[in-house]
């Protein structure tokens, strides 16, 4: 996997400088590359999380392995201080039946700017970077993915994925949780608002509780 991975991520090599070349005096970290760790292949549910930006990331457009090793000591979140993101990702890992920390996490921006959202001619120059994360899911071949990217990010998901269809589930509505249905995409995938939303709107207990649902019923 991590040779397959390296070897997408080195053909964009070029497309990485670009970025960086366009925009060489502002602080745009990155990219985020992926390298999950031994436990992500062993789940029955394999999990992946697709969030929108980092805060902040290891900086060095001209090194793969670099960038590699960054993803591997951050392990998906073990030592990051308990943010809704990896608070409410570790629950759902637990709801799934999945050990802890055995999750992928892979981001629709591959790089952040200022520690924040790209935005203006930045996120149109980052979002050509956008069907990388194609080529990702068909690497890691997930069970499950979930899309933390919220409704802000559904016509960036439609470009990636054509035809990419936003399916509503019973109870819910379609901005804060729903299905996603797509050839390229596993039967089960859904997007949902961004883990600190779901806390600030009090629906996270309801977030993981029809995750459960769905792992008991369907998965």
């Amino acid at each position: 996997m991590k040779e397959k991975l390296t070897k997408l991520y080195s053909s964009k090599l070029n497309a990485f400088k670009l970025i960086r070349d366009t925009f060489p005096n502002d602080d745009l970290a990155g990219p985020f590359l992926m390298s999950p760790n031994i436990l992500y292949g062993k789940q029955k549910n394999k999990l992946m999380i697709i969030g929108q930006q980092t805060k902040g990331w290891s900086y060095d457009h001209k090194n793969i392995n670099n960038q590699l090793e960054a993803y591997e000591e951050f392990n998906v979140g073990e030592n990051y201080y308990a943010s809704p993101f990896w608070n409410i990702t570790r629950k759902l890992e637990k709801t799934l039946g999945n050990d802890m920390l055995s999750c992928a996490w892979t981001n629709l921006n591959k790089f952040d700017l200022d520690e924040d959202r790209p935005y203006g001619e930045y996120e149109k120059a980052i979002a050509e970077l956008d069907s990388i994360l194609i080529d990702e899911i068909d690497i890691l071949k997930p069970n499950i993915c979930m899309f933390y990217t919220g409704p802000d990010f559904d016509n960036r998901l439609k470009d990636i994925f054509t035809g990419l269809n936003f399916i509503e589930i019973d109870g819910w509505n379609i901005r804060q949780f729903c299905k996603l249905g797509h050839e390229k995409l596993p039967e089960n995938s859904y997007r949902s608002y961004h883990p600190k939303s779901l806390r600030i709107q009090h629906l996270e207990e309801r977030f993981i509780s029809q995750m459960r649902n769905f792992h008991l019923y369907k998965i």
